[in-house]
């Protein structure tokens, strides 16, 4: 793959991120489950949420929240083939409360994707939670019970709908 098509095959992966993001944010759960393929997982611990279905079910639960997300620092390796890249993205999730925005989540996602029929897919998302400094084992949106609380809508589906990763 010469650099000319390694730059169109980048961009092409960002518009992807930027779908992803945008269609969860504005609530389009369908768009946002398209943004996997047809048997994409995405992984929180030991659970996955495998399949379109159960990924736009567990959208409609951060619909339900008013959820907003920002991923940044996107970098993506492209097999020289062109039609498998992995890479990792910053997250932050936040919610909107009466007392302000609440970080519900920051950490990364780490991705494996796939070219299928000419667009770029998400083939499998793992979510990797920061963790608290002094104490490595606890995760930095469970530490904080205000914020344990808002995300339990969360982490209630994934449990419903999630199975062994």
């Amino acid at each position: 793959m010469n650099e000319l098509q390694k730059t169109i095959e980048t961009v092409a992966i960002h518009e992807l991120l930027a779908r992803y993001t945008l269609s969860i944010d504005g609530h389009d759960s369908m768009a946002w489950a398209a943004c996997f393929s047809e048997d994409g997982v995405f992984v929180m611990g030991d659970l996955a949420l495998r399949g379109r279905a159960k990924l736009q079910a567990y959208a409609d639960v951060h619909a339900q929240l008013g959820t907003r997300h920002i991923t940044s620092s996107p970098l993506y390796t492209i097999a020289e083939d062109g039609l498998v890249a992995t890479g990792r993205a910053s997250a932050v999730l936040v919610a909107a409360t009466p007392k302000g925005l609440r970080t519900i989540f920051a950490g990364f996602y780490e991705d494996q994707l796939a070219k299928v029929d000419g667009a770029w897919l998400i083939k499998r998302r793992a979510t990797n939670s920061a963790t608290i400094p002094d104490h490595p084992e606890i995760a930095s949106h469970l530490a904080d019970p205000d914020v344990a609380q808002l995300a339990q809508p969360l982490l209630d589906a994934w449990n419903r709908l999630g199975e062994p990763a």
